[in-house]
């Protein structure tokens, strides 16, 4: 139920001040022991299929636009506008994305590609950035609110806001920061590799090593998203043991650079990259 407070307030301005309490109040990152029976308690976990997340990539989607142009280094993030190029953790993350996308194409002129948790479709112009040349049919899911509005950006481009993405196989199979916002995640890498054709990128995972995988909060009202959400991260050698089980070899591990300061968690993460080859 609205207090009366809320129904006074114009809807912008109530949120702000949501977002303002809860970032005086709790961290942006906490450790979760009850895991995803978490968000059955809390109203404010609501995961990303929201308004404001669209809002936010909309407002800052022509500056990235305009910062994928020209020679300028590529330390930029599609989430987070700004005409420096000095950030090195994002510099990073995409310099590492164009070799394993030069890698899983070389010796090719074109690939299909599953962009899997893409968004509105970022990394549709940075691999056309990063590879001019390389003809890429592009495939992206995501939630709905961002399906639709990726596919008005790029109508040659094909976008799902289901899993009849995975009716087909795919040369290239992209999944940034986004496996471990599934629940059942070992069931999403199962079914990612049944459609891997060759070589699947998993990256911005959360990786913890002498303890078993754990869940965490992200409340990220300062970039303009009006939720929480949750996440994994995940034990190594479990994630490493489950993409065997589904036939995957993996060929390179890459360091991404982030380690949120996750309050009472029982071990700090460190976000990384894995690139797999299927094993026919």
């Amino acid at each position: 139920m609205k207090s009366i407070l809320e129904d006074l307030t114009p809807p912008f301005l109530w949120r702000t001040a949501k977002r303002i309490v809860s970032i005086l109040e709790k961290p942006e990152w906490q450790y979760i022991p009850e895991g995803w029976e978490a968000q059955k308690k809390d109203s404010n976990i609501k995961g990303w299929n929201v308004e404001s997340v669209l809002e936010a990539y909309q407002k800052t989607w022509a500056g990235f636009v305009e910062n994928i142009e020209g020679t300028l280094p590529l330390a930029i993030s599609p989430e987070w506008y700004s005409r420096k190029r000095d950030n090195l953790i994002f510099h990073n993350m995409i310099m590492t994305y164009g070799y394993v996308l030069s890698f899983s194409s070389r010796n090719k002129s074109s690939i299909s590609m599953l962009d899997w948790g893409g968004g509105i479709g970022h990394y549709y112009l940075f691999s056309k950035k990063l590879c001019p040349d390389l003809q890429i049919n592009y495939h992206c899911k995501d939630l709905p609110i961002l399906a639709k509005y990726g596919q008005t950006l790029f109508p040659e481009a094909h976008f799902y806001s289901d899993e009849s993405c995975l009716n087909q196989k795919y040369d290239f199979i992209l999944a940034s920061g986004s496996l471990h916002f599934s629940e059942d995640w070992q069931s999403t890498l199962k079914a990612l590799a049944e459609v891997t054709q060759e070589h699947l990128f998993i990256t911005r995972l959360p990786i913890v090593y002498q303890v078993s995988s754990y869940a965490m909060i992200q409340r990220a009202y300062k970039y303009g998203y009006d939720t929480e959400y949750l996440g994994w991260c995940l034990n190594k050698d479990e994630f490493i043991r489950c993409a065997t089980n589904c036939g995957l070899k993996l060929i390179q591990e890459f360091y991404n650079g982030e380690n949120p300061d996750i309050l009472n968690a029982p071990e700090s993460c460190q976000y990384m990259g894995f690139l797999f080859k299927k094993i026919v």
